[in-house]
């Protein structure tokens, strides 16, 4: 599945990222699923890895944490509407996985990626 909006959004959104804010010891896949209904529509992955981060395509071999929001939260969350912490408390958005990541690199990954980790 190709990225649509959304993935390619987050492309953009690292196109101005200081590499120099990455720890090099930091590995972390981040999975991204937007649905419509049990279909997903976009689907994603940022790979955090070697003091670099990339955004890929399709579903990850083996994300640490998934992320998954129907297309309407996905495009509150972009645009800053909705904020996840929000979105997840009101069952918006769900988390599988390494929650734990999350909470730990936080502020890294809302500078890396603003509008998808706010």
């Amino acid at each position: 599945m190709d990225m649509n909006q959304f993935g390619e959004h987050a492309t953009e959104a690292l196109a101005g990222v200081d590499a120099s804010q990455i720890p090099s010891d930091l590995s972390l896949v981040l999975e991204q699923q937007v649905t419509n209904g049990d279909t997903i529509v976009d689907q994603y992955h940022v790979v955090i890895a070697d003091g670099a981060v990339r955004i890929e395509s399709g579903a990850a071999d083996n994300p640490d944490v998934v992320l998954k929001q129907d297309s309407e939260t996905a495009e509150a969350l972009r645009n800053g509407t909705l904020h996840s912490q929000r979105a997840f408390l009101t069952g918006r958005l769900s988390i599988d996985g390494d929650i734990n990541a999350l909470l730990e690199h936080g502020p890294l990954l809302a500078q890396l990626l603003p509008g998808l980790a706010s």
